[in-house]
Formats: C-alpha cells, sequence, structure tokens
C-alpha cells in the first residue's frame, strides 16, 4: 500500500471514530514525529505494532470503555 492509498484509508475511517479515538490517534501521530530516533525500535516493539495491526484488520477494538480504563490507569 502507497502512503497515499494509507492517508486515504485513514481519512475514511475518522469519520466513523468516536473523538476520543480521533484523539488518541493524532497523539500517536505526534507522538511518532517528536521521536527523532526511530532506530529505538526494537523487535519486540515491532511485533506488538504487528500484532496490533493484525487485530485491526480482524476487527478486534478494544470499546470506549476499555480506552477509557487503561487511560484511567496511566494517568494516575
Amino acid at each position: 500500500m502507497s502512503r497515499t492509498e494509507a492517508i486515504a484509508r485513514i481519512t475514511a475511517t475518522l469519520p466513523r471514530l468516536s473523538d476520543e479515538r480521533v484523539q488518541t490517534l493524532a497523539e500517536i501521530a505526534q507522538s511518532w514525529t517528536d521521536d527523532a530516533d526511530h532506530s529505538a525500535e526494537d523487535e519486540l516493539t515491532r511485533a506488538a505494532i504487528a500484532n496490533g495491526i493484525a487485530q485491526a484488520r480482524k476487527g478486534e477494538f478494544a470499546t470506549d470503555a476499555e480506552v477509557d480504563e487503561a487511560y484511567k490507569r496511566f494517568r494516575k
């Protein structure tokens, strides 16, 4: 998939996402652009990312309630 195709797919998906999920995606994208050293990603990180992508392709998403609970734990 080309960069243009990937952006088009993301853009087409955004209207179906909750505001919270769109904000989370924006924060993730910003964190990737803020990270100048992409070489820090090790094999475990790459494997976790690949696993997340595979789950998303199968439609296995966390519910909004599960996401909210996770954020509550991280913000403590």
